[in-house]
């Protein structure tokens, strides 16, 4: 990459200062002639060398490529400085199509490199920092160079400016080889021998790639971009010289130019190679696409010696950079291993030939139809539009993906774990909980391929939700076509697609993971494909969950709000049930939760701090009326206060314990207290816990009020905790579940007054309570059965609990 950009650099500084040293030597009028017969030069040998160059990329190893054509870059320059020398233009344009030429063999084996080095994954980013290196490159040595020659002009002379700034890049040449040296090897690809024949294969290597829909639109709009490229370049260099007055000055002001479009490309390809990390984001290609008219049209409205004018050059460097970067990348993907080479060869071959288009129509324009810069701009502006609307019509989906995916990386940050899992190809049935209504997006935004759902049919009542269905290409389910809907969706997986079912049927308004249904199960088994479980962590407390009792209308907790998707390993369609299917997911659901365990008693401190910390908020208070502040309790812990305690001696002791050496203790009370924050319980203002006397009361009582801030009142053989925060305030909750030393709170049944308590949509209910049974798992836990016996996994302990397993219901089984 340093390489590459310092080549990129020494060919556009040079060819940035030709256009004023001819402006200076022979006159302003010559300029124009001279900058297009340049162009013409740089763009004629990829026409010529294209199949040629391809074919080199791929026979040899690409390092070796690299290396010779920054060898080759010394001998144009060493051309240029001797025709400085001999003040010839001629031998200054035989230099300049010396560079090209090399320029045209280093292109394909810097691109081809970059996957056979870092594979699929990385390359959208790694391809983001390189467009961005390059453009750097250009457009850097564009301003450089002019400047430097403007700087030397005054006091050298034209020649003599131009043999100083040559020498320098030659310096940088060699040092560019120097740096290239450490590029890792890498296999040959081709084998193929060379024929006369391949010298005129222009053709068929185009033929080739049009005949392969997903590389010919990429190939195109990358095209199209570079050639628009060197059309803005030359009406630039135009434009400087009908605002400047005298042959002074103009290098510098287009050079100032094209130096913020450098700037707007960096931070373009830097926001690209951002949002491309595991993939590349084609969607952003279509931002990209409708920003440049845009601009376009703000370049011909303001006068080109404003701030505005400036600020729409970086503007245009930006956009471009969005259009172009994912094109790039996509094309480098999409492109056959031993057919890269080639590909891009083609790819290059467009691209110049485009340029070549677009110089001789500057041509007509300035020599023909003598129109000003500015009215050449406003031509361009057209098919810029017209591009820009085809974009949009065909990545329609891409876009509104990226822009889902934008906002992610602004509100929420997502982190992934056992992609690896995840195959590159070939139909998978995405198994997942559903915890929001953003949980689709969070899934879309992790997984490297495209994503299609499976939803139940009553959420396309609306037209927002069928437009995103069809968009999408979302399969639906209905009870009414339940068959109709099994078989496209396992003709979609034997397709080839990647489908995700949320096998909770609903979103979960409690917070624990709800029984699966069959359907997942048996759409693997009739597909004959993997069933890959996949678990959404930290989505509980998200304004998309019903986390404080209500969807949407809260604050976040945390801004960026942290999200962990993990991915299991495939389980094979043939040792495959419902209960396995349930229990895989609650694993991962374990091993996130278990993570985030771990970096909060990291914080030594914390559990001390939340126990110890004073307060005049009421603790505790009893039938009798007495009554008992935080800082009052805090003191009882710490033997501050020597009266008569006014709360259970237990409760005193088990803190004691926990702050004196207690790190299990520190661990179980944390996680009871995640556990239940991250449960629809938790937002009840009233919970009542009777006295049972065994491990349930321990790992309630006291914490409840010490660290989870709730008083408690006391009244006979029952408590009361109540919260002034919670949302809810009716109905009250009598808790009762499951709990051992071991591991805390296991499982929890909410029994009410009101026979619902959580009120989902199409009127059906997502109990809280079943008699007779211990109650729902807390998140974090997972389950194993082994014949009769059910083990609970904890953080890091498994324990065999008084239960046969959970019921259709999802309750644990009381034995």
């Amino acid at each position: 990459m340093i390489s590459q950009t310092i080549g990129a650099f020494n060919d556009n500084a040079m060819k940035a200062m030709l256009p004023v040293m001819a402006a200076v030597q022979f006159g302003k009028a010559t300029m124009d002639s001279v900058n297009q017969q340049v162009s013409i030069l740089l763009i004629l040998p990829f026409v010529i060398f294209a199949p040629l160059a391809g074919w080199v990329s791929d026979r040899f190893s690409k390092r070796l490529v690299i290396r010779y054509t920054l060898l080759a870059q010394l001998i144009g320059l060493g051309v240029l400085a001797l025709a400085f020398c001999l003040k010839s233009l001629e031998y200054a344009l035989a230099g300049f199509f010396i560079l090209s030429v090399q320029s045209a063999f280093f292109s394909p084996a810097k691109k081809g490199i970059l996957k056979e080095l870092i594979g699929s994954n990385r390359l959208g980013k790694a391809v983001g920092f390189m467009e961005m290196l390059a453009m750097v490159g250009i457009l850097g040595g564009a301003f450089l160079g002019a400047y430097a020659f403007d700087q030397l002009v005054k006091e050298r002379g034209g020649w003599e400016s131009g043999l100083v700034v040559c020498v320098f890049i030659s310096t940088l040449a060699f040092l560019s080889w120097i740096i290239s040296t450490p590029i890792p090897d890498t296999k040959v690809s081709g084998i193929k021998p060379i024929r006369f024949s391949l010298m005129i294969s222009h053709f068929s290597d185009l033929i080739y790639l049009f005949k392969h829909k997903e590389l010919r639109y990429a190939a195109l709009g990358d095209a199209w971009f570079w050639a628009v490229g060197g059309f803005f370049y030359l009406v630039l260099v135009k434009l400087s010289g009908e605002v400047v007055s005298g042959n002074v000055g103009m290098g510098t002001l287009y050079g100032y130019w094209f130096l913020l479009l450098g700037v707007g490309t960096m931070l373009g390809s830097l926001f690209s190679a951002y949002l491309n990390r595991g993939r590349v984001e084609i969607g952003l290609t279509v931002i990209g696409a409708l920003g440049m008219p845009v601009v376009l049209i703000g370049l011909f409205v303001v006068d080109p010696l404003t701030r505005i004018f400036d600020g729409l050059c970086l503007s245009l460097g930006f956009f471009g950079a969005l259009f172009f970067v994912p094109l790039n990348g996509y094309l480098q993907d999409k492109a056959a291993e031993n057919e890269r080479g080639r590909v891009l060869a083609a790819s290059n071959l467009l691209t110049q030939l485009l340029g070549i288009v677009l110089v001789l129509v500057h041509s007509f324009f300035s020599n023909v139809l003598e129109l000003s810069a500015k009215e050449e701009l406003l031509v361009i502006f057209f098919p810029a539009l017209l591009i820009g609307m085809v974009s949009m019509k065909f990545l329609l989906e891409d876009f509104f993906r990226v822009i889902f995916h934008i906002l992610l990386k602004i509100f929420y940050r997502i982190k992934i774990e056992g992609m690896e899992n995840f195959p590159a190809k070939g139909g998978c049935l995405l198994v997942s909980n559903h915890l929001s209504y953003a949980d689709p997006v969070f899934i879309g935004a992790a997984f490297p391929r495209k994503i299609r759902y499976l939803a139940y049919s009553g959420l396309a009542d609306s037209r927002i939700m069928q437009f995103f269905f069809r968009l999408t290409k979302t399969l639906t389910v209905s009870q009414e076509k339940s068959l109709e809907s099994v078989r496209a969706s396992v003709r979609s997986l034997k397709s080839g697609t990647a489908l995700c079912v949320f096998a909770e049927g609903g979103i979960s308004r409690a917070g624990n993971i709800l029984p699966f249904m069959r359907g997942p199960v048996l759409l693997a088994k009739k597909a004959n494909v993997p069933l890959l479980p996949v678990h959404l962590d930290g989505v509980w407390g998200s304004i998309f969950s019903m986390d404080r009792g209500k969807f949407f209308k809260k604050p976040p907790r945390k801004f960026p709000y942290p999200v962990m998707v993990r991915v299991g390993l495939p389980v094979d369609y043939r040792n495959i049930d419902q209960e396995v299917c349930l229990y895989e997911v609650m694993k991962l659901g374990r091993e996130s939760f278990s993570e985030r365990v771990i970096a909060k008693l990291k914080n030594s401190n914390f559990l001390r701090d939340q126990i110890l910390r004073s307060g005049d908020d009421l603790f505790f208070e009893d039938e009798n009326g007495l009554r008992l502040t935080r800082s009052e309790f805090v003191d009882l812990i710490e033997g501050k206060n020597k009266s008569a305690n006014k709360v259970p001696q237990n409760w005193i002791d088990e803190i004691k314990e926990v702050l004196r050496d207690g790190s299990k203790g520190k661990e179980i009370h944390l996680t009871n207290w995640m556990r239940i924050r991250e449960t629809h319980i938790w937002d009840h203002a009233k919970l009542i816990i009777k006295d049972s006397g065994d491990e349930w009361m321990h790992q309630f009582l006291p914490w409840a009020g010490m660290l989870w801030g709730r008083t408690i009142y006391k009244k006979e053989n029952s408590y009361l905790l109540e919260s002034s925060a919670a949302p809810i305030r009716k109905p009250v909750l009598s808790l009762s579940g499951l709990a051992s030393a071991d591991n805390g709170l296991i499982s929890i049944n909410a029994s009410s007054d009101e026979a619902e308590i959580v009120e989902a949509e199409n009127d059906s209910i997502i109990k809280l309570f079943k008699e007779g049974t211990l109650g729902r798992l807390l998140i974090g836990y997972g389950g194993r059965r082994d014949g009769e016996n059910f083990y609970i996994h904890g953080l890091n302990r498994e324990e065999r609990v008084n239960s046969s397993g959970l019921d259709d219901d999802g309750f644990l089984i009381s034995e």
